[in-house]
């Protein structure tokens, strides 16, 4: 086994957020620990990620950085991108700095990014149900040629543009990706990284639904109601 293999490292985009910061703080506490860069644009918590482990890091930046992101995507061979499912130049900047790794290692780094559900979503604006069940187990048979349903989602659809570059890229063998497509997620966020003052307890949808059913003293019903999550 190569050195590289052995001492792999992770650059972690998102750490701060409702998603990224459970799952940053689940790699924390695996029995095998990597070398971990945390981008975060608050000041104040790049110093409360270096206080975490001292094989933990915080790098100050955003994804607006497409230098730094390319940069150190280039460095490391674990890439986790928690943040923004449809930032399109960070994740062209994100997978030219994985190819150089490619490039100089021999080896495919891995990519793990949140998309989500949006792209299973229809028009049926609660006026009808649907019992149509997308798994990526199985060929689509009314795709010409047959193709796993989640492949054969079409190319408009919400969040497909960055995921089709993500998979494109796998298939050049630059990467080896895996893409996370999370539901409408919610409930307090109680993990470690939220205890240190550094993740946000909150998700977005499910509190502004709250929000809006309290300020219209009544819940929202879309259409006749009708569709299925």
């Amino acid at each position: 086994m190569s050195a590289l293999v052995e001492n792999k490292t992770i650059f972690f985009i998102g750490g701060t957020g409702y998603i990224g910061s459970a799952v940053l703080s689940k790699l924390l506490k695996y029995k095998t620990q990597y070398p971990i860069t945390a981008l975060t644009r608050s000041a104040e918590k790049v110093e409360l990620f270096d206080k975490l482990r001292d094989d933990v890091k915080g790098l100050h930046g955003s994804l607006s950085d497409l230098d730094l992101l390319e940069e150190q995507a280039s460095k490391h061979d674990i890439v986790f991108n928690t943040a923004d499912a449809d930032n399109v130049e960070a994740t062209k900047a994100l997978l030219k700095g994985m190819a150089k790794r490619k490039a100089e290692t021999g080896h495919r780094p891995v990519y793990i990014h949140t998309s989500g559900t949006g792209v299973l979503a229809d028009d049926a604006a609660g006026q009808w149900e649907t019992l149509k069940i997308y798994s990526d187990l199985g060929a689509n048979p009314d795709a010409k040629p047959p193709l796993l349903a989640i492949d054969s989602l079409p190319d408009t659809a919400l969040h497909r543009n960055v995921d089709l570059m993500i998979l494109e890229a796998d298939s050049r063998a630059d990467i080896r990706s895996f893409i996370i497509l999370p539901s409408t997620i919610y409930g307090l966020n109680d993990c470690d990284l939220v205890a240190n003052g550094i993740g946000n307890n909150q998700s977005i949808q499910m509190p502004a639904l709250i929000k809006a059913s309290i300020d219209r003293k009544r819940p929202g019903m879309v259409g006749k109601g009708h569709n299925i999550w």
